[in-house]
């Protein structure tokens, strides 16, 4: 059945979930609103995470841990329809399967085929894997459905949490008995983005086109992961002694590699600026439970027609764009801007097809031109100390994208620090520069390659 799916009251803009003579359905986030149309089967949109157990997983308890999982954040297990003006989520009647993992991630599923879910859980000998597209929900949103997954699967194989979940510091962790889907509030899947909509704000400044990898490629459907590990700690302490943060320390790292990349480039590329994007959680600075996407990022930027910079100068660079950039006023005008297009009455009276074509023109513009690649920061990961025992690593793979070919994401789990690297390109120069610097400041880095070979050391 196709739906006119249009909002005509501001303060439903919030409230993700609607019901009509149809049924029940969810309008996309404000982040989510332009991701179908600049989707397809290798720029996935899909990130992932994964979690390496300390024993073979059990697919019949996977499954039930799914279904308790989905019970309880249904908002999760949903489609992708087509209505005559916008895209909505449609819930899925069935429980989603397991899939058994792939040797390469975040490849072969399109969100925009019909009856796909916007997530997909894979399991392989000791590892299980969670794969969310950005239409459906960013990084925090993931990593807590992952996480209530996980504790749900432990519970079942009889693992005492040692804490209570749902709340205080496990909040993120949803877990029911399986006939609880009502306790899902209302925040667990507003849009956030439209909650604190700043109305009125000028827009932020155009940013120039920045320079982007070759783009001689990998064959379809090959996602080539570079793992790095490194002791938190250490790289804490490096952090620390420059004055500076973790996320700013790697960015830095990002950009020198992007700069030597800049300069090796012959010809020299027509963009003379290098740009990484650092994505930003907004619950740190505007209060949301959302599971739903709720973040924007910061772009640190380099003209290279001004030199080659040191080091230690990229350092003190990163951290000072870091600051003048992340505020909260400064990000308020990329809500506006962002957030105000749901709004305008003209924009939501446009026929889907043609905003489609306007969203790729948008995404070309304001999105993924702008930056030559980005490295995104989860963070410190916790779970409850009665399942840490049971979780030996914890991974985050970034999405692929054939504009920036390469990107990383990183977290922490325990003391170790564990960045990935994700690329659609056949050169690894870039992987290389970067794990060459950290050793250059006398970090200790362990490299992997993950393969349809398996895992390779450096």
């Amino acid at each position: 059945m196709n739906k006119n799916r249009q909002s005509t009251v501001s303060h439903r803009f919030v409230h993700t979930r609607r019901e009509d003579n149809a049924g029940e359905w969810y309008a996309l986030d404000n982040a989510a609103i332009i991701m179908p149309a600049v989707t397809d089967d290798v720029s996935t949109s899909l990130f992932r995470f994964e979690a390496e157990l300390d024993a073979p997983i059990d697919p019949e308890i996977l499954k039930k841990a799914l279904a308790l999982t989905v019970n309880r954040m249904p908002y999760f297990n949903v489609r992708l329809r087509r209505g005559f003006f916008w895209y909505y989520f449609e819930p899925c009647k069935t429980m989603p399967p397991i899939y058994p993992d792939l040797d390469f991630p975040c490849q072969g599923w399109n969100i925009n085929r019909h009856g796909t879910r916007m997530f997909r859980i894979l399991w392989k000998r000791n590892r299980i894997s969670g794969e969310f597209s950005h239409a459906l929900t960013d990084g925090t949103g993931g990593i807590g459905f992952f996480k209530s997954l996980l504790a749900n699967y432990l519970i079942l194989k009889g693992v005492d949490p040692g804490a209570r979940l749902g709340e205080g510091e496990w909040k993120d962790i949803a877990v029911s008995s399986g006939e609880m889907s009502g306790l899902a509030i209302s925040e667990e899947f507003e849009d956030a983005y439209q909650r604190y909509f700043p109305n009125g704000l000028p827009f932020p400044d155009l940013r120039p086109h920045a320079f982007h990898l070759s783009k001689s490629c990998l064959p379809k459907g090959q996602y080539r992961i570079i793992s790095g590990k490194l002791l938190t700690s250490e790289v804490i302490a490096e952090a620390h002694r420059r004055n500076i943060s973790l996320t700013e320390l790697m960015s830095a790292v990002y950009l020198d590699a992007l700069q030597h990349l800049w300069y090796a480039t012959n010809p020299p590329p027509r963009e003379p600026y290098v740009s990484v994007e650092i994505p930003i959680n907004l619950r740190q600075l505007f209060p949301s439970r959302t599971f739903r996407n709720f973040s924007l990022f910061v772009l640190i930027s380099e003209d290279m027609r001004l030199g080659m910079r040191d080091f230690d100068e990229l350092v003190l660079r990163t951290h000072y764009q870091m600051k003048l950039e992340y505020d909260r006023m400064s990000i308020s005008r990329h809500l506006c801007r962002n957030a105000g297009s749901a709004r305008n009455l003209a924009v939501r009276l446009v026929p889907l097809r043609i905003k489609d074509f306007f969203a790729r023109v948008f995404f070309s513009k304001f999105g993924e031109s702008m930056l030559s690649g980005f490295i995104s920061n989860l963070g410190q990961l916790k779970m409850p100390p009665g399942f840490v025992p049971h979780i030996l690593s914890f991974g985050f793979i970034p999405a692929p994208s054939m504009v920036t070919m390469t990107n990383a994401s990183m977290l922490s789990w325990g003391n170790e620090l564990i960045i990935n690297f994700g690329s659609l390109a056949q050169s690894r120069e870039l992987e290389q520069l970067f794990f060459r610097r950290l050793r250059s400041i006398g970090l200790h880095v362990s490299v992997s390659c993950r393969s349809d070979n398996g895992i390779s050391e450096d």
